[in-house]
């Protein structure tokens, strides 16, 4: 099949009703303060299951679009950020609707999101035919070079302290660990727990660790703060123009690459792309002493730059199995499940999946666009009810979600262990991230790395006898000693 039969055989009419529906849940977790991208996506998880591959692709991609977008209404609106890249949005989104500019504001992060997404799926999609060429070199020995730098990376995300971030992230691999030895099929960190025996689902993990220890952060709020309803600005005045949204087209462009090239790095998310935008949006402004005044600049830097980060991060996910963010993460899990295997052979081995999530992306803007005008006023009454309703409603759909998926009322414990374990290192100021993208990429670097030395009789030299896997094993080395520098100056 060519490309136009291949994007046809895509666009069907349940294939854009799943993803509208993705779109539009995402705009509501979003939009929700509490409810992350990353809990948004691990509650539509279980739903997934459900489907066929393209179905759950579109949903999740949708979803993931969206939510990047919805953190901004409340930002702007109540000045609470819903997610943490948008952040930086409501920094002159919320001035600007306390100069009644409300309308305008949501408007600019609306259209600033659907370019900044657009952007990053186009730019995606140029480099479609050299990732394909460069995936036809990758072996075992490749592969585990590419997960053990992934591994390595994750110290770029450890926060302030490079020991807790470690930690997290030997937790991950040890949680990863339980379950049937890969190649000989030996039991591991069973216990004598039938249940253990295929491992921790994924689904448990993903649902316990950000859904339920998020509920468990928020449940420390006073029982006060929980019933009020947040007092929200008038959004219905004084609308956004083409004229302004034209004026904002550089900024946006400039922005919406940024988010795409902080999202192809693995790990550092939608917060970082946003924050950079927004200081370089300052930097070139002639005005930069009113940005945080109300600027209309402000919003177009940040939210062109946190939804560029949606295609930048499924770039390492498609190419190499590496997570660009925590979200990509559980997508990975997702699609595992349906065969859809991320990594080097996926545009030899699936490339009508590839393509379906090209055009998820492409379109995802398209419907971003017009869901985020039809339905803002029905977000807007969601985003005003209060936490000690929403968050009941919350916990159900994680015990229903996570037993619906097996069927297995141990994934159910599992789940609100590891929601335990989850506010612990949330409650001691470890990041979640490096836990997540070592449970994720443990179990595929261990195979490798075993396959690799059996394919070579157990000669270790394999590694480096092969000119990828060797580059691949020296950038290791470099970031090791350059992260344990860094973290040294700190101290």
């Amino acid at each position: 099949m060519d490309f136009f039969d291949l994007v046809a055989s895509v666009i069907t009419g349940w294939n854009l009703l799943f993803l509208a529906a993705g779109v539009f849940c995402g705009i509501i977790g979003g939009a929700l303060p509490g409810i992350s991208p990353s809990m948004t996506i691990a509650l539509l998880l279980p739903i997934s299951l459900y489907m066929p591959a393209s179905y759950a692709v579109m949903l999740l991609i949708g979803a993931y679009q969206g939510a990047m977008y919805g953190g901004s209404i409340s930002a702007v609106l109540i000045n609470t950020p819903g997610t943490a890249s948008a952040a930086a949005t409501a920094f002159d989104g919320y001035q600007m609707a306390l100069n009644g500019q409300a309308g305008k504001a949501i408007g600019m992060s609306l259209t600033a999101s659907c370019t900044g997404g657009l952007i990053s799926a186009i730019i995606l999609i140029f480099m479609a035919k050299w990732l394909a060429a460069a995936s036809l070199k990758f072996g075992p020995a490749e592969y585990f070079g590419v997960m053990l730098l992934a591994l390595t990376l994750i110290a770029g995300v450890c926060g302030d302290n490079m020991l807790k971030g470690v930690a997290a992230a030997a937790l991950g691999l040890l949680a990863a660990c339980a379950g049937q030895d890969p190649i000989v099929g030996s039991d591991r960190l069973t216990f004598g727990i039938f249940s253990l025996f295929d491992g921790f689902a994924m689904l448990s993990v993903f649902i316990g660790v950000f859904a339920m220890s998020e509920l468990l952060t928020q449940l420390k709020q006073k029982p006060e703060a929980l019933d009020l309803p947040p007092e929200l600005m008038d959004y219905k005045k004084d609308k956004l123009t083409l004229a302004e949204y034209w004026s904002q087209r550089w900024n946006m462009l400039i922005s919406g690459l940024i988010g795409t090239f902080v999202g192809i790095l693995p790990g550092v998310g939608g917060s970082t792309a946003s924050f950079l935008a927004y200081a370089e949006a300052k930097r070139r402004s002639k005005y930069p002493e009113k940005f945080g005044t109300g600027v209309i600049d402000g919003v177009a830097a940040s939210e062109a730059a946190n939804n560029g980060v949606c295609g930048g991060a499924l770039i390492p996910m498609l190419a190499l199995g590496i997570p660009g963010d925590v979200v990509t993460a559980i997508m990975v899990g997702a699609f595992v499940v349906h065969g859809i295997k991320p990594g080097p052979l996926l545009f030899s081995q699936n490339i009508n999946e590839v393509y379906t999530i090209y055009v998820s992306l492409l379109l995802s803007t398209v419907f971003l666009l017009l869901i985020g005008m039809l339905f803002l006023p029905l977000v807007v009454r969601i985003v005003r009810v209060r936490k000690s309703i929403l968050f009941p409603c919350v916990f159900i759909l994680c015990i229903v979600g996570t037993y619906a998926a097996r069927g297995n009322l141990f994934d159910c414990a599992a789940m609100l262990g590891f929601g335990l374990f989850g506010y612990f290192l949330r409650s001691n100021k470890f990041q979640l991230a490096p836990f997540i993208i070592a449970f994720v990429l443990g179990p595929e670097a261990e195979l490798n790395y075993r396959l690799a030395l059996r394919i070579s009789d157990n000669n270790y030299m394999t590694f480096l006898e092969k000119p990828i896997s060797a580059v691949l094993l020296l950038l290791t080395v470099v970031s090791a000693v350059f992260f344990v520098r860094r973290s040294m100056k700190k101290a």
